[in-house]
């Protein structure tokens, strides 16, 4: 009698099914799935992501490897100012931006498939700003080949800094002729607000900029790109560049969930208990009074006090002493989303007088460069910084590059990259250091590359002259 009832119930069952959909496979369907996507809905939550995560780790990575700051550890493991810089760092700006930039690469694709200009445009340059996070890190990484695995190539091969620099280069020049400034955005922009039709021109200005910072850390490397940047910078009507700070590339927080500052939620201890401002980044804002300093550092007896880099590991002052750190302020700024700044931009115009790439006045960019770093910071008053004996433009790379040093605080890698590139500032060798005190050019590639791609880890590990962090990558001199 049981088992009838079992045998009856599951007939019916079968039958219920039956009646509900012609086929198992109808099961597997997703209601909730999206089958035909607009390129619109990759945009917000992707680039949130992805600038989220780079500046979250540049906290922590960048901010030592430039000595922003220090990270005090009591187990000495992973001090990366130190240049003892475990496996777990080394996966840094791999897995995470490798997803995101997958995000970027479907939202041209879908935007390509269905004739959007804009969002095409503002997807190549997405995905150029961020493969250019990736390989400025590690140098020769998989771009050709990468996020391929829906199509059976999960063993992407690496292709070289170089040929991936001139991919950039093709795409953001693509993007720049792309640009239908008649047309808005379909959907929301958190970061420009262009589903308003005057603000589409401002996406154009960022592809410029972005185009403006890449041909600059390459010039170096040969006259094709020092034409190139020649040319962007005589034709301001076809290349336009941001005007203001209004056309910075950066996610301003609401702070209102899920759009909140990439250290939100970030516990307090996490955030600034171990970390601290190193003595040599608050000596330079300090003698100078920069008025950025208190909107960026604590005090300590009503001073600042910085930690040296590299401090004596058996010195038990340096692990109970109290130092300057970050100030909680900071983890609900609305600032901390930067991708370029204005004052990023007007460094770069600064130089570019300097070397010769054209005329100008490079005070006249370099004084703009400060006050709207200044001004981003809602700081109105430029006059003492600007005349200080150790700010004033002097037309020396140094002086460009120590200010840009400032300028770039929290803004992902950017000061790294830029003192390999230049030299500048010059940085300390503390009494404790690893790597013979010798500054790393790189970082290895994860482990995961390791285990998972092993062919092209060999070949790849081969060209480089082995894969350590003193590989220089190919625009560093």
């Amino acid at each position: 009698m049981k088992r009838n009832i079992i045998i009856n119930g599951f007939l019916i069952l079968v039958g219920f099914l039956s009646a509900c959909t012609t086929s198992l496979d109808d099961l597997r369907n997703d209601p909730e799935e999206v089958a035909n996507p607009n390129a619109s809905s990759f945009l917000n939550n992707s680039l949130y992501q992805a600038v989220t995560y780079i500046n979250r780790q540049g906290q922590t990575v960048n901010s030592q490897l430039a000595q922003v700051a220090v990270m005090r550890e009591l187990s000495g493991n992973n001090q990366i100012h130190r240049y003892q810089i475990n496996s777990s760092t080394f996966n840094t700006m791999w897995a995470t931006p490798y997803r995101q930039l997958l995000n970027f690469k479907e939202m041209r694709r879908v935007a390509e498939q269905k004739g959007d200009a804009n969002y095409t445009a503002i997807a190549l340059t997405l995905e150029s700003w961020l493969i250019s996070n990736i390989t400025d890190v590690y140098g020769d990484v998989p771009y050709t080949d990468a996020l391929r695995g829906m199509e059976g190539n999960t063993t992407p091969k690496f292709d070289t800094q170089k040929q991936i620099y001139d991919s950039i280069f093709v795409n953001l020049e693509r993007a720049n002729a792309l640009y239908d400034l008649t047309k808005p955005l379909s959907g929301d922009d958190l970061m420009y607000n262009a589903n308003v039709t005057a603000n589409v021109t401002k996406w154009k200005r960022f592809t410029n900029a972005l185009a403006l910072r890449l041909l600059m850390r390459v010039e170096a490397k040969g006259p094709e790109y020092q034409d190139k940047l020649r040319n962007l910078l005589a034709n301001p009507t076809k290349y336009p560049l941001m005007r203001n700070n209004d056309d910075g590339a950066t996610l301003f927080y609401t702070n209102i969930t899920p759009f909140v500052n990439a250290f939100y939620d970030v516990r307090d201890l996490s955030f600034n208990g171990n970390i601290k401002f190193s003595r040599s980044f608050i000596g330079q804002l300090a003698s100078t009074n920069d008025p950025r300093l208190p909107l960026w550092a604590t005090t300590v007896g009503g001073g600042y006090v910085g930690m040296p880099v590299g401090y004596e590991i058996t010195d038990p002052g340096y692990r109970t002493g109290s130092y300057s750190t970050y100030i909680l302020d900071l983890k609900r700024s609305k600032y901390f989303g930067d991708i370029m700044q204005y004052s990023e931009q007007q460094f770069l115009l600064a130089e570019a007088v300097v070397k010769g790439y054209m005329s100008g006045n490079g005070k006249t960019y370099y004084d703009d460069a400060v006050t709207s770093s200044l001004a981003y910071w809602g700081i109105t008053d430029n006059t003492s910084l600007l005349n200080h004996i150790d700010v004033v433009y002097n037309g020396t790379l140094e002086r460009i590059m120590e200010q840009k040093y400032v300028a770039l605080f929290g803004n992902g890698f950017q000061q790294w990259h830029e003192i390999r590139r230049t030299g500048y500032p010059v940085l300390v060798v503390g009494p404790d250091m690893y790597n013979d005190g010798k500054a790393p050019a790189r970082l290895q590639y994860p482990t995961s590359a390791l285990l998972y791609n092993k062919t092209n880890y060999n070949e790849v590990s081969k060209r480089i002259g082995g894969d350590n962090i003193n590989v220089k990558v190919w625009w560093m001199n």
